[in-house]
């Protein structure tokens, strides 16, 4: 039998290492790196498990209890990387949120649930988000160039200057050329986040 495969003690305890488990076979434990840096935790409930394996030998005919080791080895691991995942995606979502209500100020037109329904003093016939068919990089497009003739801003500082929108320059557009925003222009990494909080949190709900 070949021998069982793991990162020592000592690994599974560093910042940044989570473990993500595949078990080809039941004597083979593989572990691998992701870039969570705070889930030290699960990775340490892995480690007595992997200190265990490297203190002792596997014999031809492993004890049951080696193998449930080895399954709630791969059991932690599998939950950790999920959960990493889970904290990557809200991370990603409450920077989205705190430019929509803050710094871009959306909700201004679009309102706080994203319905529509925005501030009485806004232009209003702002789109409602929920029913929007738009793609993820339709909706960055839009919010990046805005909507010619509409009361929807850019939030690109250089749209239909440096960048194309819709295949269009501002000369192009005249009096209809979409204006600036009333709160702020946003990076590419905004607008991507506003983008991406939209699409988890209002679109087809």
């Amino acid at each position: 039998m070949s021998p069982i495969l793991a990162p020592s003690a000592e690994d599974l305890m560093q910042p940044g290492f989570v473990s993500g488990a595949a078990m080809a076979r039941p004597e083979i434990l593989v572990l691998t790196r992701t870039l969570s840096p705070d889930l030290r935790g699960l990775g340490a409930m892995a480690a007595n498990t992997a200190r265990r394996l490297e203190e002792s030998e596997v014999s031809e005919e492993p004890v049951a209890l080696d193998y449930a080791h080895i399954r709630f080895a791969a059991v932690i691991v599998a939950a950790t990387l999920m959960l990493s995942l889970n904290l990557a995606f809200a991370q990603d979502t409450s920077f989205g949120q705190r430019l929509f209500q803050d710094k871009a100020d959306c909700q201004f037109c679009h309102g706080i649930n994203g319905d529509g329904r925005g501030d009485p003093r806004s232009p209003g016939r702002a789109a409602n988000l929920h029913e929007t068919h738009l793609s993820r990089d339709q909706l960055v497009e839009v919010i990046a160039c805005g909507r010619p003739g509409t009361e929807m801003p850019h939030f690109d500082k250089y749209a239909y200057e440096d960048t194309d929108c819709y295949g269009l320059k501002g000369k192009n557009l005249g009096n209809d050329a979409a204006h600036d925003p009333h709160s702020t222009s946003l990076t590419k990494r905004e607008i991507e986040a506003v983008t991406d909080y939209i699409l988890a949190k209002f679109v087809g709900k």
